[in-house]
């Protein structure tokens, strides 16, 4: 059988910036994870290869995210040698078999094959050294009731009334725990958002964190909250929180539903559900989001706590389970390591 080889500096990454930090995140995640020489290739806007890359001649792996997957492909061509492409997340109109390996988000709705790999959560925050969240000391945790509030999205309605209910139960928490409640905004959060925020804190009492460039206490929160309750559009929010180690409650949103996802989900319906797996991985048709599937096991397997209209005395003091795998660094690592790229030849 053959070994896997040791890693050296003679292999390169290069990462197909998209320009979209979150992506970006990830990336540098699971390069950093390799610990490889990297280099980041900026895309242009319509996500294609710029006019002048560098010398191939090194190049090992390309680690490309969404939309990139196409500029990916075009690069490899380049190539005298054969890079391998990991692509994070669903790759558009392409056949798996065209890539090496395919890490899918766990909100990503998108088929089973031999190269896929699907996460529990996003890699925000993930260790490879740690197969398990770490159980939060409680000592160190005064930090109150933190709330992360996200934005409307495609797939999610989020207006004021539904901000309204979100707060209204996140009080309800911190008054049981006898607990501040904290409000941070994000990145994403539109203008219109900050004003029902403001509203709203008229009559519902707590302290509002308006995300502006380097003035957002978030990693603060992470080390000091003593619970989270986050809205329901935000995986990596939700990673983040869940990696804590604190009682973690989820607030779904409205979805939205596009033709597409009803179209989707008609044919799923019918049965043809195998069918329509088949084309996506033959790159003939596209894949979408379910976010509900994803929050729905997450909450099964005591990862979190769904917030619901009726929320008993009791169920506020919901703990998650002491012992919660997370192990999807691991995972990919091991499976970065099977590629060609990285075993004797």
């Amino acid at each position: 059988m053959a070994k896997a080889a040791p890693v050296s500096d003679t292999y390169e990454v290069w990462i197909l910036d998209t320009h979209r930090a979150g992506e970006m995140a990830q990336c540098r995640a699971l390069a950093d994870m390799l610990g490889l020489p990297c280099q980041i290739i900026p895309l242009q806007a319509d996500f294609s290869l710029p006019e002048q890359i560098p010398d191939t001649r090194n190049l090992r792996l390309i680690l490309s995210f969404g939309n990139a997957v196409q500029a990916a492909l075009a690069l490899r061509t380049r190539c005298k040698n054969t890079p391998a492409i990991v692509q994070l997340g669903r790759p558009s109109h392409v056949p798996a078999a065209d890539l090496d390996l395919i890490i899918i988000l766990p909100q990503d709705d998108y088929p089973a094959a031999s190269n896929v790999l699907r996460l529990r959560f996003p890699l925000n925050g993930a260790d490879k050294d740690q197969r398990f969240i770490p159980q939060a000391n409680p000592v160190t945790r005064h930090g109150g009731t933190v709330v992360l509030y996200g934005a409307p999205s495609k797939q999610f309605f989020l207006d004021k009334q539904d901000t309204y209910k979100l707060l209204s139960f996140s009080h309800k928490l911190a008054q049981a725990h006898h607990e501040p409640l904290h409000v941070l905004t994000s990145p994403r959060t539109p203008v219109e958002a900050e004003g029902w925020l403001e509203d709203i804190s008229k009559t519902i009492p707590m302290q509002i964190y308006t995300f502006r460039k380097g003035v957002n206490p978030f990693q603060s929160f992470l080390q000091e909250a003593s619970r989270f309750v986050v809205t329901g559009d935000s995986a990596s929010m939700l990673a983040d929180a869940c990696r804590t180690g604190v009682p973690v409650w989820l607030f779904p949103l409205r979805t939205k539903q596009s033709f597409m996802e009803w179209l989707q989900a008609s044919v799923d319906w019918l049965g043809l559900h195998t069918i329509r797996n088949r084309l996506v991985r033959s790159g003939w048709l596209g894949s979408g989001t379910c976010f509900e599937k994803w929050h729905t096991t997450l909450a099964e397997q005591n990862y979190i706590h769904l917030v619901s209209p009726q929320v008993s005395s009791q169920a506020l003091m919901w703990q998650p389970d002491a012992l919660r795998r997370d192990d999807d660094m691991q995972k990919c690592y091991e499976s970065i390591m099977k590629l060609p790229l990285f075993i004797a030849r």
